[in-house]
């Protein structure tokens, strides 16, 4: 079985750690935390769908987190699921925060600007200290516009649409 968009890839093993088959993560959350709430992993590789796992154990710290998992009891058992990706199911995740998103229900958006000039689709987000900053491509071109207020005016996921104010420097006849 491979792996299709119903999964979301949230860490990936990067290490056997001890001898008792725990595993070091490297995380694609938030938080830690964000993993203690699910009681069982998907684990892929390469694409291809190892299994379901229950957790045994995970300490959490910061942006680090080391897992047991049922199963896998020795060191050898864990050197077998490095470079492994874990999942869980699309509808685990939990609803957004009011004005808050999922990166990957952003991505592939159409983003126009506040007098309705197409500027192109947003291709990614990347994630700074600051701010987000949002990446829009249109042909050949790229804009990167801060994910702040006073630029982001409108997003609107039932049709797919971001509506923002170009900063100064920027203008609709530069896209």
């Amino acid at each position: 079985m491979s792996v299709s968009d119903s999964y979301i890839e949230v860490a990936r093993i990067v290490k056997a750690h001890g001898l008792r088959g725990e595993l070091k993560l490297l995380l694609y959350t938030e938080s830690a935390e964000d993993l203690a709430q699910y009681d069982s992993f998907w684990i892929a590789h390469d694409g291809k769908m190892i299994g379901q796992f229950q957790v045994e154990r995970l300490r959490a710290a910061n942006r680090a987190a080391t897992i047991k998992l049922a199963g896998i009891d020795d060191l050898s058992a864990a050197e077998g699921l490095r470079d492994c990706a874990l999942f869980i199911l699309e509808s685990q995740l939990p609803p957004p925060s009011d004005g808050q998103y999922y990166i990957r229900d952003l991505i592939g958006m159409r983003v126009v600007s506040e007098s309705g000039a197409l500027l192109g689709t947003l291709n990614d987000v990347l994630e700074l200290p600051a701010n987000d900053v949002y990446q829009i491509i249109r042909d050949s071109r790229e804009i990167l516009l801060p994910a702040i207020p006073e630029v982001i005016l409108n997003i609107q996921l039932n049709k797919r649409l971001i509506t923002v104010r170009l900063p100064d420097g920027l203008s609709d006849s530069d896209s």
